[in-house]
């Protein structure tokens, strides 16, 4: 596959994966799944289901030890392919609404955050 990203995909290290509640929208239920990378444009999901490429789906994302909200956008899917070491699917997706643009800009805050602490606490 070829790489087509404009910008780098961060990492979310396993300490961090324990904060964030990342749940998808399928078959009119959310589930919870790991998110494994992500930019200000894209992310990288480990779900224990396939979903459709260029399917359009919900997500939600929560800190709940540090916020109170749940933050709604839309991902349109890129890829989804089973992983090699487990029976989950990774699944790639380009960020694609995103209705509350100020809690969204509270997560790009905590990207930042992130990204500053690479290398100190991991």
């Amino acid at each position: 596959m070829q790489e087509r990203r404009k910008e780098t995909r961060y990492p979310v290290p396993e300490i961090y994966r324990q904060y964030i509640i990342f749940k998808i929208k399928k078959d009119d239920d959310f589930i919870q799944v790991a998110l494994l990378d992500f930019s200000r444009h894209g992310i990288r999901l480990k779900s224990p289901s396939p979903i459709e490429n260029n399917s359009v789906i919900g997500c939600l994302i929560s800190v709940p030890a540090s916020l109170n909200k749940e933050v709604k956008f839309k991902v349109r899917v890129r890829h989804c392919v089973a992983d090699d070491t487990s029976a989950d699917f990774i699944i790639g997706a380009e960020i694609e609404e995103i209705p509350d643009k100020l809690w969204f800009h509270v997560f790009e805050k905590v990207h930042d955050f992130i990204l500053n602490r690479m290398g100190k606490v991991f």
